[in-house]
């Protein structure tokens, strides 16, 4: 039975589906971050669109684009992690979270406490872009692997609401309001809030606590638009986020389960503040500047052991960052050319304090806290430049230039043979990088073909060694970008297929010494990574229509070697080398209609070492929709027909560890229920 729906859904990708295809236009695929269109661009971008983002079969945060192509999300023991083309936002090796991939939400840079919070919100979407590959000439936030641009939408000069009410299995519930209000001819205002409570499906045997891995969560959104004239405007947008939730982990690898005497235990707030302006130069000049400030403050308590026992008492980590940007863009448009001029300034600040019982033994559990201080100023300048030589041929020049400070250090207080290692290790290191792009694209009727050039970054930094309480610094790392590119739109069909290549130089990686404590990331490592996307969108008949992403991506390590492993020739961690999603949308009447949405996920490995794997994953999803004049009701069913899968198995590492608890990663199950849209 669950491959006649495999049949049936062939060929789309659910995210993608909704598209209007009563008439697909070029203009209506295009990008708000450049403006340009879909055959204009030659890189891999995805762009969606309202009418395919508020949906009840989709999860509200960034595991709704799992199995766009080459795009792969998971849960695990620190929380919700996704990768652009076998590039995980954690690093390839799983240590550091320093902006590998990076999300961007109305223009502010997403903090990795602001997206716990629950940042990533698709309630009262106006579009989302994914952007693969290195982004840096563009945008002022610089991006090794790609990056995810999603937009909510603005306060306007008319008079609306919207309303939802869900309910689901494990306790589901959701409530969400918007309403958008003309003040007057010129003011408007917006203002947005969504609340969801879930119980989830993981139960802690030991307390029997049956919402364990439950969630709550609060998303306030408001924004005021003053519109000066017809082209220049202020936008004022403010966001409060609150989430608490449990663990996403189990410990039976074969039921939902875990046996812990602390329950686990994150909560996360967040604000946000941007303010906008947009002044219309003439003669083909314009001008956007953005100001924008972030601050979250998280709490995470849990069970140091992973035992029923209280062995070693409770591991504790506050956490506390801030984020102020400013960027400016200048754009010239012309006939002939165009040119984006930015200058981008920001200042991050984060501060960890975890309180734990070191356990080096059953017997020996020494008192330990240690303060993770991070600190970085970056200044950048980028342009891009498009020359057309005829309405055939365009030339793409790119450059970025960046400067950045890092601060990093420890604190470390603890007692027995740690304390050696107590006291206070801050060291700072200044880089200057230089970006260069080149592109060309041909275009003639309906199709368009590219090449592109393009060097990735991330900056260097100063690594803290957890065991020791010591500081190294390491350098820059780069990639050298190879990317071919056609695109097609004809009639009621879109096509987009990238082909690329990435060499990456002087990686950073974290090298493990005598145990995991005793770790270190360095410029130890060289790797390759080649691969290709394919997104196709076809109007079937006047209602129905079919969406195909497919992704491929191989990705392996060419030089990589610590003091006792060889990890040459391996591939990276969570790096599916084959993904697909498909979506069928058929309108039964002018009421009823539904989606199939089918999504597969080849077997990858899970840890740098490549001795423990994912299996291939299959799942199958519905939405059914009755459609009347101002209200939508959904019935939806995730993982229909509840496969269960061990994505990640997390055995201790050796037999002779003190911490001998197991951490595993396992799919959801089966979840269904009912929403209701209201619009008035």
């Amino acid at each position: 039975m669950k491959y006649l729906w495999w049949l049936l859904a062939l060929f789309s990708s659910s995210v993608f589906s909704q598209v209007q295809l009563e008439s697909i236009e070029v203009s209506a695929v295009r990008s708000n971050k450049d403006g340009r269109s879909y055959l204009e661009t030659n890189e891999s971008v995805s762009i969606l669109d309202e009418t395919q983002l508020n949906r009840s079969d989709l999860a509200n945060s960034v595991q709704m684009l799992n199995g766009l192509s080459n795009i792969q999300t998971q849960s695990d023991k620190n929380g919700e992690t996704f990768s652009i083309r076998g590039i995980s936002d954690m690093g390839v090796t799983g240590y550091q979270k320093d902006n590998l991939a990076t999300i961007l939400v109305d223009g502010v840079f997403q903090t990795q406490l602001a997206l716990r919070a629950g940042s990533f919100e698709n309630w009262d979407l106006s579009s989302i872009e994914i952007r693969r590959g290195a982004q840096s000439t563009d945008q002022g936030v610089n991006s090794l692997a790609g990056n995810i641009l999603l937009y909510h939408k603005e306060a306007g000069q008319f008079d609306e609401g919207t309303a939802k009410l869900a309910i689901g299995n494990f306790g589901r519930k959701e409530a969400a309001a918007t309403f958008n209000k003309a003040i007057t001819d010129k003011l408007f205002w917006r203002v947005s809030y969504n609340k969801e409570l879930y119980d989830g499906y993981i139960t802690n045997k030991h307390s029997d606590n049956d919402k364990w891995g439950g969630r709550n969560k609060d998303h306030f959104s408001t924004n005021f638009v003053y519109q000066l004239n017809k082209t220049d405007y202020f936008k004022f947008n403010i966001k409060a986020l609150r989430k608490r939730q449990g663990g996403s982990y189990v410990q039976d690898s074969h039921n939902y389960e875990v046996s812990e005497n602390v329950d686990y235990r994150d909560v996360v707030e967040n604000q946000q503040i941007a303010l906008t302006f947009f002044k219309d130069l003439k003669n083909g000049w314009n001008n956007k500047t953005i100001i924008a400030g972030s601050q979250a403050r998280g709490t995470v308590t849990s069970d140091e052991d992973g035992t029923p026992v209280d062995q070693a008492g409770t591991r504790k980590r506050n956490e506390l960052d801030d984020y102020v940007s400013f960027e400016n863009q200048l754009r010239y448009q012309h006939k002939k050319f165009s040119n984006l001029l930015g200058l981008h300034f920001h200042r991050y600040h984060l501060d960890n304090l975890h309180d734990f019982n070191l356990m080096m033994s059953s017997t020996d559990i020494f008192p330990t806290r240690q303060q993770d201080i991070k600190n970085r100023d970056t200044l950048a300048l980028f342009d891009t430049f498009i020359f057309n030589f005829n309405k055939n041929h365009s030339l793409l020049l790119g450059a970025r230039f960046e400067h950045v400070s890092n601060e990093m250090g420890t604190g470390v207080t603890a007692s027995g043979p740690l304390s050696a290692y107590n006291g206070t290790h801050i060291e700072t290191q200044t880089t200057n990088s230089f970006l260069p792009k080149l592109a060309y694209t041909y275009k003639y009727d309906h199709y368009s073909m590219g090449a592109t050039y393009s060097q990735g970054y991330r900056t260097g930094g100063v690594s803290v060694n957890r065991l020791k309480g010591t500081t190294n610094q390491y350098g820059v790392e780069k990639t050298h970008n190879y990317e071919l590119s056609f695109k097609s739109h004809k009639n009621d069909t879109l096509i987009s297929t990238n082909v690329f290549y990435t060499k990456w130089n002087d990686q950073q990686v974290e090298v493990i010494h005598s145990n995991q404590f005793d770790s270190s990331v360095e410029n130890a490592s060289s790797s390759e990574l080649y691969g290709a996307e394919f997104e196709l969108l076809k109007k079937l008949s006047t209602s129905d229509k079919i969406r195909l992403n497919l992704g491929y991506v191989h990705t392996q390590f060419l030089n990589f070697k610590t003091n006792n492993k060889d990890f040459t020739s391996h591939q990276f961690p969570d790096a599916s080398p084959f993904n697909g999603q498909l979506s069928y949308w058929k309108t039964l009447n002018e009421k009823w209609s539904f989606i199939l949405i089918s999504r597969y996920l080849a077997s990858a490995y899970t840890n740098a070492d490549n001795d423990r794997h994912s299996p291939s994953q299959f799942y199958q999803d519905i939405n059914l929709q009755y459609t009347d004049e101002q209200y939508i009701v959904e019935f939806y069913v995730r993982n229909l027909f509840d496969q269960k899968y061990k994505v990640f198995n997390g055995k201790p590492r050796t037999t002779t560890s003190a911490y001998q608890a197991s951490y595993h990663r396992m799919s959801a199950p089966r979840e269904f229920g009912a929403r209701l849209n209201y619009y008035f």
